[in-house]
């Protein structure tokens, strides 16, 4: 009997070993500036944590996470196609959260099963040799995608920040009122927007042109960049 119970309370142990193990791993939140205060989790990387199962439809679609359904529209996606999950949802599913007083951490869990959340400043690197935009938030890699710069060394490189001028649809002054969709403004009239053509060479002005194909990394730009996030062009 005695084994028993001390097999027991060495499980019991072990499990509560784990649990603090998993709650010293901080998930880096994914936030959207035109959703303020809504945090989103990689699905795979919630239901992982929490010990939940996805179940997909015959298309391949997420249509119930633990024993909720999945509100049609409610995921959204990272350019690389990786689903992302709103902490109210994951509440609706079953999961509870708390705020820690010490640092305003967000932990959520679900029995034994737990994990802080943490939200990460946004900071993005344009390469112009390599014609490649990445942007991270903490250390998690949001967004990479291709661009096109401007001719002749027209787009400037140096340390810069998103904004504060951004739009939905604007239209240069300088050129002939060429459509410029979602724009972000980095220096001057230097700005990040999508353009129907993004070809594999300098072609611009001296905007940083984002597709707006293949998932539209220029509206999710957009969507996703913070006003007075640093914006690192180099012409490496």
């Amino acid at each position: 009997m005695r084994c028993y119970f001390f097999l027991v309370f060495a499980a019991c142990l072990a499990l509560m070993s784990q649990t603090k193990a998993h709650a010293e791993a901080p998930v880096e939140a994914v936030t959207f500036t035109l959703e303020p205060g809504v945090l989103y989790v990689p699905l795979h990387e919630a239901a992982q944590q929490l010990h939940w199962e996805v179940r997909r439809d015959e298309a391949g679609r997420c249509v119930q996470l633990h024993e909720f359904a999945v509100p049609a529209g409610s995921l959204r996606h990272l350019i690389d196609g990786t689903e992302l999950i709103r902490t109210g949802d994951l509440q609706l599913a079953g999961a509870r959260h708390t705020i820690r007083e010490e640092d305003g951490r967000m932990m959520i869990w679900r029995g034994f099963h737990r994990f802080t959340l943490i939200v990460s400043p946004k900071q993005v690197e344009v390469s112009l040799a390599k014609r490649q935009l990445r942007g991270w938030q903490g250390g998690r890699l949001v967004l990479q995608t291709r661009i096109s710069s401007g001719r002749n060394g027209r787009t400037p490189a140096g340390n810069f920040t998103a904004g504060p001028f951004r739009s939905r649809m604007h239209y240069s002054k300088l050129y002939h009122n060429a459509p410029m969709p979602w724009s972000v403004q980095i220096h001057g009239h230097v700005f990040i927007h999508g353009f129907t053509s993004v070809p594999d060479y300098p072609a611009s002005h001296g905007c940083i042109r984002l597709p707006l194909d293949g998932g539209n990394p220029a509206k999710f730009f957009y969507e996703w960049i913070d006003n007075g996030s640093p914006v690192r062009v180099v012409r490496n």
